[in-house]
């Protein structure tokens, strides 16, 4: 989570546009003697239909020279149609120049047969491209860029160089991963290592052994595949999931080396200096209480030290001192998380840095041990009741008790601390709930209505709306409010801005908004001659995934954590009967209930909706269970209300159109519609529906 400010684009133009010739760290040089030189086909047999970008990669050559810290990339892309020139002009190389070296060796055009030689030092520019800027991450790293002149459909282009260096943060240990396939066919991936140490590999989603040899008295291992398939691709599968075919190899024994490592890096040696040692005792003094100071120091971290990375060489890995980040009061995770554990721990309250991927933490045991499978570092404190707590320094304007802030769905994760041996589970303990409270008053039938909206805010849900709220200004929010729910009705028009109620203590926030809508009786899809009004529970509708197919592959992705309740008061007309529900759908994935009730005496309908998740996906062995369960919610989620034009027209609301006495003995929709046309004689049919919106 980033805040915008001024410096952010500061930083941006000085290192995402800032251009330099680096010829010291780029040379030409002949390709290096250790490397196995591979052959591909020119023609190999795949189906162009199957290749995207008109690029199809003839060759992919990856080979590491560990004792010599040398990376060999070689790749050979044939253009197969003319939309292929743009992409396979440009060559980019990514390397970090505070400890590698690039070491170009070959860039060759084969056009009709003949070779083309286009290795020139002078086309090529480094440029500070910094991925993660929107992040406020700067990793230092250089992308050398060549664009390469008269490229044509057909062509051949043979790349090849070398990056010399490994980050010395990581000593001489080695561990790495690729992959065996791509998003669409390759004619002949490689994948090959020289090491001195014995490595642990583990495959993924394949069966494939490496070969394995000794040459030199080094180890050699490779794995080779050919005309290669592409992975199983389904709509709403999870970031974490892993369809490709998977290499990954380590010297890393098991998750202790991993902890010990980085017991070295965050070195709990470092004396505190004066100023923070004020800021510990200013905390410290503030409350005798255990939770309060946890409570006082996260918020310090997180409110006061604002994100930013400058994360060049070992600076990707290694914190900085706790007390350069208090006197520079900004940092990146490792920097706020290392601060926060020692100002903790400096109260006598136990505290960890923790290794997490924000990405694929749910998938991360399927990853052998290494430091590099993590990009993100937290806090676990463990209080005095041996409570194990976590917490995100890097997100800002969090509340709540001690015990209860809001933690993201990270999954597993490494806790750095002397005798952990493996990973661990971690979850929040904060509710993530949304409650939102709809009353319409539709005062005719056919005529306008109004719509008064609170909505409640719990958990994490109150932080991401806390952080909408400070980031947008109040006519921005008012005006994608509004866009909402002009999406959902015609003719929506704003009666007062939306009132922010922010409960800190209870980490609540409480929405209150108002609509007049001048279109909300609609011509039904199904029979235009009725006219009808719909509600639904469109905060659900919000997370609520229905999937097309009824069998599935790969694990199916659903929002979480997410808790919702949502109720909806209609103030109706006239006295309409109606027959109370109560429905509940129950699943292995989640959980959902509808109750309709009507109150006569004041001519209200109540519609009650709570829909909550139990996991943030769905297994492919659960997934026929969850698409039968979700298609039942589908029929009753939604609530119609519809007449016959030609009777809304007819109708005078001057008076009661049935007696008290008519309305008690409509038990049941079908003999409230008899006894209407039956005693009142006008000819009135009102049909109260429960279904899904396509059906009508």
């Amino acid at each position: 989570m980033t805040i915008k400010t001024t410096n952010h684009y500061v930083f941006a133009l000085l290192f995402i546009f800032s251009f330099s010739f680096s010829y010291a760290q780029i040379k030409i040089i002949n390709t290096p003697q250790w490397v196995v030189n591979q052959s591909y086909e020119e023609k190999p047999d795949i189906d162009l239909d199957e290749i995207s970008y008109g690029l199809l990669t003839l060759l992919s050559d990856e080979q590491i020279h560990i004792p010599k810290k040398e990376r060999y990339i070689r790749f050979v892309r044939k253009i197969t149609d003319n939309v292929g020139v743009q992409d396979g002009s440009t060559i980019s190389i990514n390397y970090d120049p505070t400890y590698q070296q690039l070491l170009l060796h070959n860039i060759t055009v084969i056009r009709q047969g003949k070779t083309i030689n286009k290795l020139n030092l002078n086309d090529f520019q480094t440029i500070r491209q910094e991925s993660n800027a929107e992040s406020y991450i700067y990793d230092g790293s250089l992308n050398a860029v060549a664009n390469l002149s008269d490229i044509r459909d057909g062509d051949i282009l043979d790349v090849s160089y070398t990056v010399k260096g490994f980050n010395p943060i990581h000593g001489n240990k080695f561990s790495h991963g690729t992959t065996l396939d791509d998003y669409q066919p390759v004619g002949k991936i490689n994948f090959y290592l020289i090491s001195k140490n014995k490595l642990q590999y583990k495959m993924l989603n394949t069966d494939l052994e490496p070969e394995i040899a000794n040459t030199n008295g080094y180890t050699t291992y490779n794995w080779q595949t050919t005309l290669t398939k592409t992975p199983t691709f389904e709509d709403n599968m999870p970031n974490w999931y892993l369809p490709y075919q998977n290499v990954f190899v380590t010297d890393y024994e098991n998750w202790d080396a991993v902890v010990d490592w980085a017991l070295s890096i965050y070195e709990d040696n470092v004396e505190p200096s004066k100023a923070l040692k004020t800021k510990i005792e200013q905390i410290k003094n503030s409350s005798e209480y255990e939770g309060e100071r946890i409570t006082a120091t996260l918020k310090f971290v997180q409110d006061e030290i604002r994100y930013l990375g400058l994360e060049s060489g070992i600076g990707a890995y290694q914190p900085f001192s706790p007390n350069k980040v208090l006197k520079q009061r900004f940092g990146d995770c490792k920097d706020k998380s290392w601060l926060m554990v020692t100002m903790l721990r400096n109260m006598g309250i136990k505290a960890y840095p923790v290794l997490i991927n924000s990405s694929y933490g749910e998938s991360l045991h399927q990853f052998l041990p290494s430091p590099k499978v993590f990009d993100h570092v937290v806090v676990k404190v463990v209080d005095s009741t041996s409570t194990d707590l976590f917490y995100d320094p890097t997100i800002s304007n969090q509340f709540g008790s001690y015990k209860s802030v809001s933690f993201p769905n990270y999954g597993k994760a490494l806790v750095i601390k002397d005798g952990v041996t493996a990973l661990e589970n971690i979850t929040s303990k904060s509710k993530n709930l949304v409650e939102v409270y709809d009353t319409f008053d539709l005062a005719t039938v056919g005529g306008p209505g109004t719509l008064n909206i609170m909505t409640v805010y719990r958990g994490g849900e109150a932080d991401a709306m806390r952080a909408s709220y400070k980031l947008n200004s109040l006519s921005s929010i008012s005006k994608d409010f509004k866009n909402y729910y002009e999406s959902l009705y015609d003719g929506v028009e704003v009666l007062k801005d939306p009132i922010f109620e922010d409960d800190s203590i209870a980490n609540k926030i409480l929405v209150e908004e108002s609509y007049r809508i001048n279109n909300i009786w609609q011509p039904m899809v199904a029979n235009d001659k009725n006219i009808a009004v719909e509600f639904s529970p469109y905060s659900i509708f919000d997370i609520f995934i229905s999937p097309d197919d009824k069998e599935r592959e790969t694990p199916f992705a659903l929002y979480y954590p997410t808790h919702k309740k949502h109720s909806i008061t209609i103030k109706l007309p006239q006295r309409w009967g109606i027959e109370k529900d109560n429905i509940s759908v129950n699943s292995k994935s989640f959980d959902f209930s509808m109750q309709t009730k009507m109150n006569p005496s004041k001519d209200i309908l109540y519609l009650n909706y709570e829909y909550e998740n139990k996991s943030g996906f769905v297994t492919s062995e659960d997934f026929k269970e969850y698409y039968t369960k979700i298609k039942e919610v589908e029929q009753i989620i939604s609530y119609y209300i519809y007449i016959p034009k030609s009777e809304a027209k007819s109708l005078r609301f001057d008076k009661p159109i049935f007696t008290d006495g008519m309305a008690k003995s409509a038990t049941s929709l079908f003999y409230w519609v008899i006894g209407i046309i039956a005693v009142i004689g006008i000819g009135l049919i009102i049909f109260v529906v429960q279904s899904n919106k396509n059906r009508d």
